[in-house]
């Protein structure tokens, strides 16, 4: 099949930004611009009745602005619930979606809940459960696991086997601005944990980043968990991706990079604007998952805003690299890609 390609003006303001050092381009999960597709401002969402969950309580207001949300992504939250109405004659879906408790994984679970889908979210730990579980009280289950700590990762891996099967699982989490073994942590071997020792489902979608662009393969790094940066890790989890689609040609797998929106991530450098849509930075992640509109079935791509990026980092499509990373992540982890 054949997508429309994107225009090249938001991917030459990225590499103008590199060419100057853009550390500010945090590229995953972002901040503020308000613009058509945007919703007004509503102030702050009414608590529903609280009850403390395993011994905690959920904290600050509902969608915790300023705690781990903006004020932009708790307006598109309230938006989400007083707009989004159910599917109708689609299939209803049971997705897994990691990083949900903010942001634009937040957002993407909240609009499939709308739409009638079942929904599984990930917590790093007991708090965010909480918070997330007041947020969004229509999710099926919450599975709780720090990705920076590889152990908890594996962990989790098996506790979201005992879940059962999902159609779709969208690897959102990441992380911004940490010390490079976390960033390699989080970022590039616990997503490849997850793709290797959970079952997979017919859909998988990775949280990758424009940053990406400027990242390197860096394969000794990996073994020796030094020397990686943001971008490097955001090129691992598009190549992860790949690789997946590769070996397993009978599911459907894709990176996306959500652009450049408002989250606490996109503010992390002291910035109060941002380029992007904060709806379309997580509406390609819904677009897939529903797999109901033209072109959403696609899969091998690169996505931005539910289109193919032409111009992505060589590295991405090379074979030889995706098989020299996964032997790197072999050794470092112990497990296997599955074949």
């Amino acid at each position: 099949m054949t997508l429309d390609t994107t225009s090249l003006t938001r991917r030459a303001l990225l590499l103008s930004g590199a060419a100057l050092g853009a550390g500010i381009l945090a590229g995953c999960t972002s901040a503020l611009r308000q613009d058509s597709s945007s919703p007004v401002p509503m102030g702050s969402a009414s608590n529903p009745a609280e009850t403390p969950i395993n011994g905690v309580r959920a904290q600050g207001d509902r969608y915790g602005v300023g705690l781990y949300n903006t004020q932009q992504v708790a307006d598109e939250l309230v938006w989400i619930d007083q707009n989004v109405q159910p599917l109708k004659g689609g299939e209803q879906k049971r997705v897994l979606i990691t990083g949900s408790t903010a942001g634009a994984g937040q957002l993407a679970a909240a609009y499939l809940l709308k739409r009638g889908h079942t929904v599984v979210a990930h917590a790093r730990n007991k708090q965010r459960a909480a918070d997330v579980r007041r947020d969004l009280p229509g999710l099926e289950d919450v599975v709780v696991g720090d990705l920076l700590d590889l152990e908890q990762t594996r962990a989790l891996a098996g506790h979201i086997n005992a879940l059962g099967g999902f159609d779709a699982i969208i690897h959102n989490a990441g992380e911004y601005g940490l010390s490079d073994r976390e960033l390699l942590n989080s970022n590039s071997l616990s997503p490849y944990l997850l793709t290797a020792l959970v079952t997979p489902p017919q859909q998988l979608s990775y949280l990758s980043s424009d940053l990406h662009l400027g990242g390197s393969l860096k394969l000794n790094e990996v073994r020796s968990g030094n020397g990686i940066g943001y971008g490097d890790s955001k090129l691992h989890m598009a190549m992860i991706a790949m690789a997946a689609a590769r070996v397993w040609p009978d599911r459907q797998v894709n990176a996306v990079a959500p652009g450049w929106i408002p989250t606490l991530m996109g503010f992390h450098n002291g910035n109060t604007s941002t380029p992007d849509s904060l709806r379309d930075g997580y509406m390609t992640q819904v677009w897939l998952a529903e797999g109901i509109e033209p072109g959403s079935d696609v899969t091998g791509g690169f996505l931005f805003h539910q289109q193919v990026e032409t111009r992505v980092n060589e590295l991405v499509h090379d074979t030889q690299a995706q098989g020299q990373l996964l032997a790197a992540y072999a050794e470092r982890t112990g497990v296997a890609f599955p074949a």
